[in-house]
């Protein structure tokens, strides 16, 4: 199977989608959302691209990969057919929206600030308040604090990208980061830092990451690739996937 990867930038997703119905079975959305979801040399990879790209393939499927702004994929995957996203995580906001076909990892969330900053100490999620926190747009971490009555704009700040909050964290322009130690310690190396600078302040939640189609989406692709999945699962494809990434 041959996976195609394009930076959508600006242009109409429904003229998009119709041309691609002919060539490909499906249509697969992600962000950048390192080392689970990244470009290298031209093309997309990490943990769990590498993950859905095995389930496709062992499925029989064709597919085209595009990478969104993460809230942008997030409405376009629930309002068409067909076309699949990863890696979402399954919270109560989203559950109605999506067909959650099968998890592809288990991810935990966090409030991390530099370990320097001995002026910022946090023991409940209420003490966070006080703090500006650097979120991805759309991402769980965000909705997640949106429902426990912090604000954009106010303790929350809006980024388009991790490396973006991750770069402003080490700057001391923003207190707090809310992600995953995997994506903290991978963005910091990019940007000329170091997780051991940085420190966890506050456990904020575990959720599994999924891959999941938008609701209307054929049931025969949603059986195929849970099979497929479980098949890689019995033979140890996917542990060795994740090994490469510890």
């Amino acid at each position: 199977m041959k996976l195609l990867v394009r930076i959508v930038l600006f242009f109409s997703i429904f003229s998009i989608f119709s041309n691609l119905a002919a060539a490909h079975d499906i249509t697969v959305l992600t962000t950048i959302w390192a080392p689970y979801a990244y470009e290298e040399n031209g093309k997309l990879t990490g943990l769990s691209t590498e993950i859905v790209t095995a389930v496709l393939d062992r499925a029989g499927l064709s597919a085209k990969f595009y990478l969104y702004p993460w809230k942008r994929a997030i409405v376009t995957a629930a309002d068409q057919k067909d076309v699949l996203i990863y890696p979402l995580m399954r919270i109560k906001e989203r559950e109605n929206d999506f067909i959650w076909v099968a998890p592809v990892f288990n991810a935990e969330i966090s409030l991390y600030k530099l370990k320097k900053r001995t002026d910022i100490t946090i023991t409940s999620l209420d003490d966070a308040r006080k703090y500006t926190i650097g979120v991805l747009r759309g991402a769980a971490m965000h909705q997640h604090l949106l429902s426990h009555g912090f604000v954009d704009n106010q303790q929350l700040r809006i980024f388009g990208s991790n490396r973006k909050s991750v770069e402003l964290l080490f700057k001391e322009r923003i207190d707090l980061i809310a992600d995953n130690p995997m994506v903290v310690s991978y963005e910091a190396q990019k940007v000329g830092f170091s997780m051991t600078e940085t420190q966890k302040v506050l456990h904020l939640f575990e959720n599994e990451a999924y891959m999941a189609f938008g609701k209307g989406s054929s049931e025969k692709y949603v059986e195929r690739l849970k099979k497929a999945l479980e098949h890689l699962r019995s033979e140890g494809t996917i542990e060795t996937i994740c090994e490469k990434y510890r």
